[in-house]
């Protein structure tokens, strides 16, 4: 009789361990109180003010997200990489990662994901399958769209000069290999320069300037961000120079511009808007949900007929037209 209620016990303490075992997953992953943190590359421009205004917009849908932090890595490999080993110490559910130079971040996040934390990534190209899940815009595509625009609108010839933005950067140099790869389609574009302007519109302005007095004609100008195109179209017009079909992507400044002089570009957005896919990305993990390990998003571009509908003539400079679709309260203050 005793051996019989040992037995029943021993079985009633096997089925609650089996119980357990099966249920702790969903109660680990299950989360209603969800912590992110979020790594992000750096600040220092208007576009990255309205990719944290993005982010935090999205975190405002979600209640369940009881805490959030951001860190700025100054476009510092080695501080980003310091900044995830501080976010891992705060317990948060999932790392969200805008990164510097992706391939260098590579350790990090393999170790992270094997400690138990997801991992999503956006922005960027990374060369590892261990992330949780990357929400990418493909930047290279990106790169090509604008680039096979300008070869078109010259007709399949001409000169031109390209316009980066920060050297090693994922964003940039992704960018700069789809313009490349399209531009070999075309043997009649001739590159005359290429330089790094680090998304700053003084050292792009710097360089065009110094271009303007190498080359006698610019037949057009790839850039990869309005940052660049916008002042170097200045620099141009300030020399008495034609005006070339440039390409940028959707700064309300280089917007205008373009409308005021009117100049031939092409906007192909880098949409600030990613932070707040990735925000949602985030969330479904936390809460144990099926996700693709790619999310690709894509967004339209607008050719020059197109332009003077997406211009915003009453607002800032160093607005970003399209991506402001938030509350009020979180639109950055220009």
């Amino acid at each position: 009789m005793k051996n019989s209620q040992q037995l029943k016990t021993l079985t009633l303490i096997a089925i609650t361990f089996l119980v357990c075992a099966v249920l702790m997953p969903m109660t680990v992953f299950a989360k209603d109180k969800i912590r992110i943190g979020w790594s992000n590359a750096g600040m220092g421009d208007s576009w990255r003010e309205f990719l944290v205004a993005n982010f935090k917009a999205e975190v405002a849908k979600h209640p369940e997200i009881t805490k959030y932090y951001i860190t700025n890595a100054d476009e510092k490999v080695d501080k980003q990489i310091a900044d995830i080993e501080s976010l891992l110490v705060k317990n948060i559910d999932v790392l969200i990662i805008y990164p510097t130079v992706g391939d260098a971040l590579i350790p990090v996040i393999e170790r992270t994901v094997a400690e138990g934390i997801p991992v999503v990534v956006f922005g960027g190209t990374i060369n590892t399958d261990k992330m949780t899940a990357l929400v990418k815009q493909d930047l290279i595509d990106l790169g090509a769209e604008g680039a096979n625009w300008l070869a078109n609108e010259l007709g399949g010839k001409g000169k031109i000069v390209m316009m980066s933005g920060i050297a090693g950067n994922t964003t940039a140099e992704d960018r700069l290999e789809g313009a490349r790869q399209a531009f070999k389609k075309y043997p009649g574009i001739e590159i005359l320069d290429h330089q790094y302007c680090d998304w700053s519109p003084p050292k792009a302005r710097s360089i065009m300037e110094t271009m303007i007095q190498a080359f006698p004609n610019i037949d057009g100008i790839w850039a990869d961000s309005g940052l660049m195109s916008w002042p170097a179209l200045q620099a141009l017009k300030d020399a008495d120079r034609p005006l070339p079909p440039t390409t940028g992507d959707q700064l309300n400044g280089y917007a205008k511009f373009l409308v005021a002089h009117k100049a031939k570009g092409y906007i192909a957005p880098m949409t600030t808007r990613l932070s707040g896919e990735a925000v949602k990305v985030a969330v479904k993990i936390a809460k144990g949900e099926k996700v693709d390990k790619v999310v690709s998003i894509k967004f339209k571009g607008f050719g020059p007929d197109e332009v003077p509908n997406v211009a915003k003539p009453d607002l800032s400079d160093w607005w970003w037209v399209g991506d402001d679709n938030m509350p009020e309260e979180f639109l950055p203050k220009l």
